[in-house]
């Protein structure tokens, strides 16, 4: 009986299969490169032919003797030299420019560029079974060239002795034959594209994102002059604008009020042309943003969230809701934006506003590129005095997002992705996609024990790593995750991750010349970092714009003239999104950012504080601390602690005080103070280990040590609820408003007497009015900082 193949037989014969396949690739890449060799040799061909016709045009017009022979050729030339005419090579321009062909561009343009990143082979590679269109065009182009090339050749067949009129009658007949063979040639490629495109779509299949090279074109064409892409990149700065621009001292500042966002404060440098900030209330569609992101918005905009659906719906054009309009107004205008309001609720509905206009920016900074890569390789002429081809930047990524954790930039990806889903309705492919969610998904942990802030759960959600950069290649066909940065269009990274890379002065693989050609840097939950290093940001921002150490294969022909000029901070957007006010955020917008185009900060003063959420019956005693400068206020605050609110603390009857200290410095400042007067203690800040926590919560709460130090930070990250408080002193008032409220009320716990005997102390300066003004209120807070009193008192809960 016959026997069935075994095991064996089945490996051999895949592997076999295996083989084949790796043989028919490999003929494949080999075709397709000795087509792109013959294309080359091609245009050498016919540049070296072009040059020759010029050369004898030119001895032909500058003398009316016959023409000469080829042996004084090299003679005529530097005669002509002598008597100060044209150059062969200007000859060369002339007569390129004069004799270009004009259906050429209109082949670019029909034909279908299937790979939009020249840079990356392992794109094309993984892709090769989907470059038949691209390999059809090709072949096409190779006939194209044949045609080219046998009207050349019968061109050198003129003979010499005709005279010019005559020689310049026979070429236009040609030339005219030769373009109504071209217009057909063309008018047949249009048809087989428009079939394959409806094969396409009829088999379910996908190859690029529904705009074609034609539709690009025809987009810049209309939306050169309005589009706010367009106006941004190739606005030219004079010199004595960008010397005005680096004074910011001299810029105007203008006030309005917006429905939802409330009130604006643009600033703008009035020697610089600039529009007015206005709220946009044209569709998507109209906006000049990219076809396939508006087909995609509005589906991914009403995901995820119930009230974020219910509210477009509900809204005139149903693309986006109240805030994401007017922010959207201010972004797409490239405004500079600081936007201090964000919170958990509306955190989504701005990352997808912000993903959306880095794709935007990207797509259309990457389809001009590609356009331009695929004009010169079929031999268009570059003209030295013309900025056509200046396309690109010292480097290649434009857009740097900054987000503090692991799951901050796994849902930004997740965005993008969605936003890139093909017309099909398929999602776009990502190459490295499992890799990513492996590194960047959620880690298990416990659950807690006790219920925390709901703040707090949506800030630590998911993987809160925070020392993480990835590279994004966004193209038509795809999405690359971990691209090389200086093959990458966005990076998101940490500021830690982007420290790491960075360096500092004096380390030998430092590397910062992937900043110098950002255009649009993005600053998300900028609040955290003020929590984590805000060094770091400080560090990334002196870093932005350097020149670079190496050249990284730039092209410097297709440079844009502002890098090269040094000015590419002058033409960054940059977006910070934090849900508080600070000074330290305030001094990177004021001072780093110099955007011609202006820049807007929403800053709504609040009508009511956090100190309305405390809950008990507590008197509340804010100190003002007098101080003349604002250098001065650290060892002011400490000498008014030292000598005036630590000596009743150490009276019997406040024992069991909580002193709450926002900064790290001024806890290790009164620390160290505690020991040198033997003062008992118990501590707990960022950097206490977890057995030493617990230790000093039992010791704090039996009363074995009557003071305890707190930090803000640890109460950021830990949100502890401290038992057996009964006075509580905060140092300074805390960055985060809310904190004020949850500490306050951690005092109803606290002790078995009641909370009548309970006391708060606020020591505060004319300097942190930002600060007072979000826990009293910004009516109060003017009060307070001017009245001829340093003392005022407020009780809040109800009277027993």
């Amino acid at each position: 009986m016959a026997r069935g193949r075994g095991r064996g037989g089945r490996r051999r014969e895949d592997r076999q299969k295996a083989k084949q396949r790796q043989i028919n690739r490999a003929l494949k890449l080999s075709e397709i490169n000795s087509k792109a060799r013959y294309q080359q040799e091609e245009y050498l061909r016919r540049r070296q032919q072009a040059e020759r016709e010029a050369l004898r045009k030119a001895q032909g017009e500058g003398s009316q003797q016959p023409r000469p022979d080829k042996n004084d050729e090299a003679s005529s030339s530097s005669s002509e030299s002598e008597d100060e005419r044209q150059t062969p090579y200007d000859l060369l321009v002339t007569s390129l420019q004069s004799n270009r062909d004009q259906s050429s561009s209109e082949e670019i343009s029909e034909s279908e560029n299937d790979d939009d990143d020249d840079d990356d082979v392992q794109e094309e590679e993984d892709d090769i079974e989907s470059d038949e269109d691209s390999e059809q065009a090709d072949i096409t182009r190779e006939h194209d060239g044949e045609n080219v090339s046998t009207d050349n050749e019968e061109e050198e067949t003129v003979p010499e002795d005709i005279p010019s009129d005559e020689e310049r009658t026979v070429k236009g007949k040609k030339r005219k034959k030769d373009d109504v063979g071209k217009d057909g040639a063309l008018e047949q490629k249009k048809k087989k594209l428009k079939s394959k495109r409806e094969e396409q779509e009829k088999e379910g299949q996908w190859s690029s994102d529904g705009e074609s090279e034609v539709e690009d074109l025809e987009e810049e064409k209309t939306t050169t002059g309005k589009d706010p892409f367009w106006q941004q990149v190739t606005t030219e700065l004079q010199e004595d604008q960008v010397d005005k621009l680096g004074q910011q001292s001299n810029w105007a500042k203008k006030e309005a009020t917006w429905k939802v966002l409330g009130r604006l404060q643009h600033t703008y440098c009035p020697d610089v042309p600039n529009k007015s900030i206005a709220v946009n209330k044209d569709s998507i569609t109209k906006m000049n943003v990219r076809g396939l992101l508006c087909t995609n918005w509005v589906d991914v905009n009403g995901a995820g969230s119930q009230k974020n659906a219910e509210e477009i719906k509900t809204s005139s054009d149903g693309e986006f809701t109240a805030r994401q309009r007017e922010l959207f107004s201010l972004i797409h205008g490239y405004k500079d934006l600081y936007y201090s309001e964000r919170t958990h609720q509306n955190g989504e509905e701005l990352r997808k506003l912000y993903c959306l206009h880095a794709l935007n920016h990207v797509l259309k900074t990457r389809s001009v590129v590609t356009r331009h890569n695929s004009k010169l390789k079929l031999g268009a002429e570059v003209n030295p005095d013309s900025d056509e081809f200046q396309d690109q930047g010292l480097t290649r990524p434009k857009v740097l997002l900054v987000v503090p954790f692991r799951e901050a930039a796994l849902r930004t990806v997740q965005v993008i992705i969605q936003l890139m889903r093909r017309p099909d309705g398929k999602q776009v492919e990502v190459m490295n996609k499992k890799r990513f969610q492996d590194e960047y998904s959620e880690l298990e942990h416990a659950p807690p024990k006790v219920p925390l802030p709901e703040d707090f759960e949506a800030t630590f959600a998911g993987n809160i790593d925070d020392h993480f950069r990835i590279g994004l290649s966004v193209s038509r066909r795809n999405i690359r995750l971990y691209s090389p940065f200086y093959l990458s269009d966005i990076i998101i990274a940490s500021p830690l991750g982007l420290r790491t890379v960075i360096g500092a002065e004096g380390e030998k693989d430092r590397d910062y010349d992937f900043l110098s050609s950002i255009e649009v840097l993005i600053l998300d939950q900028a609040d955290t970092y003020l929590m984590q290093n805000w060094e770091h940001i400080q560090h990334l921002m002196q870093h932005m714009h350097l020149q670079p150490k190496e050249t990284h294969e730039t092209d410097f022909s297709r440079v844009r003239m502002w890098y090269l000029n040094g000015w590419a901070k002058f033409y960054r957007q940059t977006l910070i999104f934090s849900s508080i006010p600070s000074p330290e955020i305030n001094a990177i917008f004021n001072k780093q950012c110099h955007n011609y185009s202006g820049k807007v900060q929403v800053s709504n003063p609040p009508a009511r504080g956090t100190i309305c959420q405390v809950a008990l019956q507590l008197p509340q005693v804010f100190q003002r601390v007098e101080c003349s400068s604002f250098t001065q206020a650290a060892d002011a605050r400490f000498n008014f602690f030292v000598s005036q609110i630590l000596p009743q603390m150490k009276d019997g009857n406040m024992q069991r005080t909580l002193f709450f200290i926002p900064s790290y410095f001024d806890f290790v400042r009164i620390r160290n103070y505690f020991r040198q007067e033997d003062i008992t203690f118990a501590q707990i800040c960022e950097y206490t280990t977890q057995a030493n926590i617990s230790r000093a919560r039992q010791y704090f709460q039996r009363g074995d040590r009557p003071f305890l130090l707190f930090t803000e930070r640890f109460h950021f990250f830990r949100r502890y609820r401290i038992k057996g408080i009964r006075s509580l002193v905060f140092y300074e008032l805390p960055l985060f408003p809310h904190f004020y409220s949850e500490l306050c009320n951690m005092l109803e716990t606290g002790g078995e007497e009641g909370v009548s005997d309970r006391t708060c102390t606020v020591l505060y300066t004319k300097y942190d009015a930002q600060r007072l003004a979000a826990v009293v209120g910004a009516s109060r807070c003017g009060h307070m900082i001017t009245s001829s009193k340093s003392v005022h008192m407020f009780v809040t809960g109800e009277q027993g």
